[in-house]
């Protein structure tokens, strides 16, 4: 661990481990550390009945990600490892890569990357658990649902958002979300937690039913609050649980880590997890957990890299509790996949002979709060030296008055995005600045001397999502019957779960060509809408 100027232990976001604790309580303890400095203790965790298979998604984690959050944990954070790598490198663990293409493009959104997992059927980008021409989908929840299993979901995005939605929702358009909330109300999973009230409130449903007051009388435990769902009293409780825990999406976890009210208020996805096992493992057949990192998509959506790596920090927490869980439980499968990449994530070389590689990614420690918090601060009428002093506080770098004008520039209604990709604005700006290195040059070709400028490194293609294949790790109980271990297509997971849970089933698909008539390309400024109400 590094230290600062005063000899106090620096952490990944200008908080000290103990600064860690007392923020998010005593209770987390076993939620922060690292698994190697935890013992051997699984205090706490129940022992199932019957067979579980936890499904954890890190939404929009390419291998780069992983590779960013692995090189901080050991080169800054001064831990051994991580438990992504731990389960990588261990000879009993399966490791394959999976494609993720949809039906109507080579880059997938989350509703059919989703759907082809829950249901082994492509479909088109924003349609969940249906065929585009409206066919419905049986998904594998529903399956387990009717053969007595439990089903739960906890994520750090809107509970209604696609990822979750795609297992139990037949909605032909993601962004209908108050619908998919109504989606829930009658699927009824044993556990549900998340962001999203504003889908569940009165005042923010068109309908004006109040969903959190229906579940109430529906037999569930409802809960608002961090401290109320780590209560004794929510986790002895026989009654199915919901917990939504946000307006929108939950929190960074960057800015829960700053922002101690967000820390009291939200709880950490290795808590939702944790509180998520127990409550399933009640069921005496058995149970099927998905559990989504997902706002590592919108960090990156973002050009956002701290943010990411962050969120990926978080997931790989949760890794530990499940590790924690496996130990008591050992007929468990864990999958841990993304559903796809976003905007190319990658640690650029720095400097000549790339050696400033590494110091120009440590650089990234020092920010104290996400673009997302940030552009709260921004006015699009700010000044440049406005503009720059908020800019400084929170990243602690300085800029250029020329970068300030750059991002002020990126916040005006009439913005064009350098070359059409970067159409989430102003954070493609600003991680480009943040990313940004300068080097004297001898003779304007050869790079001389020390750095003028050296930010961080990490660069991105776009803000949008990308095609290539991601990973597929699996670990537990049968995980080496299943297929996993080579390259395989997303629906393959689909199959390869029915084949956990001894069951027998096929939904319709179509073909690409098939698809085409009922695909409808959104307008740009529809586009801009959508992305806007799916990061946001």
């Amino acid at each position: 661990m590094e230290k600062d100027e005063r000899g106090k232990e620096k952490s990944l976001s200008g908080v000290s481990r103990r600064d860690v604790l007392k923020i998010m309580g005593t209770g987390a303890i076993y939620t922060f550390l690292p698994n190697e400095r935890r013992g051997e203790s699984s205090g706490g965790v129940p022992p199932s009945g019957g067979e579980g298979l936890i499904f954890v998604v890190g939404d929009g984690m390419p291998l780069g990600v992983i590779k960013g959050m692995h090189q901080i944990r050991t080169r800054v954070y001064g831990d051994k490892g991580t438990n992504f790598c731990s389960r990588m490198n261990d000879v009993h663990s399966t490791l394959g890569y999976m494609s993720t293409e949809s039906l109507s493009s080579i880059v997938t959104d989350s509703a059919p990357a989703s759907v082809a997992w829950s249901t082994g059927s492509k479909t088109s980008n924003r349609v969940l658990a249906s065929l585009p021409d409206g066919r419905p989908l049986k998904t594998i929840m529903e399956l387990l649902k009717e053969q007595g299993y439990a089903c739960g979901l906890a994520t750090t995005t809107r509970v209604t958002h696609a990822t979750p939605a795609a297992w139990v929702s037949h909605q032909l358009q993601r962004d209908h979300e108050d619908a998919i909330a109504m989606d829930y109300l009658k699927f009824k999973p044993e556990v549900l937690l998340g962001g999203g009230s504003r889908f569940f409130e009165p005042s923010g449903r068109k309908d004006g039913n109040d969903l959190f007051k229906a579940f109430s009388e529906g037999g569930y435990d409802v809960v608002r609050e961090r401290d109320k769902l780590l209560l004794s009293e929510t986790l002895s409780s026989s009654k199915p649980l919901l917990g939504v825990f946000s307006s929108s999406h939950m929190s960074y976890y960057l800015d829960r880590l700053n922002q101690p009210e967000l820390g009291k208020r939200q709880p950490t996805l290795p808590e939702m997890t944790r509180i998520a096992l127990q409550k399933l493992s009640g069921n005496p057949k058995g149970f099927l957990l998905q559990v989504e990192a997902g706002r590592i998509d919108h960090a990156n959506h973002s050009n956002d890299a701290w943010a990411a790596i962050l969120d990926t920090y978080e997931l790989d927490l949760t890794l530990a509790i499940i590790d924690e869980y496996l130990k008591v439980n050992p007929k468990t499968l864990v999958i841990v996949t993304s559903d796809h990449g976003t905007s190319g994530w990658g640690i650029n070389g720095t400097g000549p002979e790339y050696n400033d590689s590494t110091e120009a990614f440590k650089k990234y420690q020092s920010i104290k709060a996400s673009f997302e918090v940030i552009k709260t601060r921004l006015k699009r009428d700010s000044s440049r030296g406005e503009i720059r002093d908020i800019f400084e506080h929170y990243t602690t770098f300085k800029i250029t008055s020329e970068e300030a004008l750059m991002i002020q520039a990126a916040m005006q209604p009439d913005y064009k995005p350098f070359h059409g990709d970067y159409l989430v604005q102003p954070d493609a700006v600003m991680g480009m600045i943040l990313a940004h290195s300068a080097y004297p040059r001898a003779k304007g070709v050869s790079l001389e001397g020390p750095a003028q400028i050296r930010r961080g490194n990490v660069g991105f293609t776009s803000t949008n999502h990308t095609g290539e294949d991601q990973i597929l790790l699996s670990y537990g109980y049968k995980a080496d019957r299943l297929g996993l271990n080579r390259q395989v297509d997303n629906t393959h997971l689909f199959s390869a779960m029915c084949k956990f849970f001894d069951i027998k089933y096929k939904n319709p698909t179509m073909t690409e060509e098939e698809a085409k008539p009922f695909i409808k390309t959104a307008s740009l400024e529809e586009w801009r809408k959508h992305m806007e109400l799916h990061v946001a």
